[in-house]
């Protein structure tokens, strides 16, 4: 065995003794680069050795790199920096849902209140006395108008107009849409 072959390894190993340096070391991937250039610089001294001597080199370096890679991924995310890039379980406790705030929004669920503002589609409400920003379906509602909280979503109050007569009390004005094409004499889909 040359000088020349034991410095090839020498590299190689070299390279992924600092690809592994990298899971330890905040380096922000210099030492990975630099294990990389050693391996690269190991390989080119095998060849420059014997051809068989360069494709033995290349070859373990194939079969060691990937192992490497598993070895980072799977141990990265367990290093000091690992645990900086990755976002940690939330508990019950600092859900959005577990907000107060929120909590109280969910209350008005079925809840009747009356439009204070235009809704297009959002704007204020009153419910129990007490102004609520909230958002439509998608209609135009003018202020003054009846509403029914039908759910929280995202944070968001979402009302539909109300008729006092209706008999499902989540139930309000028929929505009905026009689709290109479908569209009869009177400006509704036909039935």
């Amino acid at each position: 065995m040359t000088t020349l072959v034991v410095i090839a390894w020498l590299l190689v190993g070299f390279g992924l003794a600092l690809t592994f340096l990298e899971l330890l070391l905040p380096t922000g991937g210099f030492m990975l680069a630099l294990g990389g250039t050693a391996a690269t610089g190991g390989v080119v001294m095998g060849f420059m050795d014997h051809p068989s001597t360069g494709w033995t080199i290349l070859i373990s370096l194939a079969v060691l790199s990937p192992l490497s890679l598993f070895a980072f991924f799977s141990l990265w995310p367990h290093t000091p920096l690992g645990r900086q890039f990755f976002i940690k379980p939330t508990t019950a406790d600092t859900t959005f849902t577990s907000q107060p705030a929120l909590q109280a929004l969910e209350s008005l669920v079925g809840a009747t209140g009356t439009a204070i503002s235009p809704l297009r589609p959002s704007g204020c409400a009153s419910f129990s006395g007490k102004r609520v920003d909230c958002i439509t379906e998608g209609l135009m509602v003018e202020p003054g108008t009846s509403l029914r909280c039908l759910r929280i979503s995202g944070g968001k109050v979402v009302v539909r107009p109300y008729d006092e007569s209706s008999p499902h009390p989540l139930e309000g004005p028929e929505i009905r849409l026009a689709l290109d094409g479908d569209i009869s004499g009177d400006g509704f889909p036909p039935d």
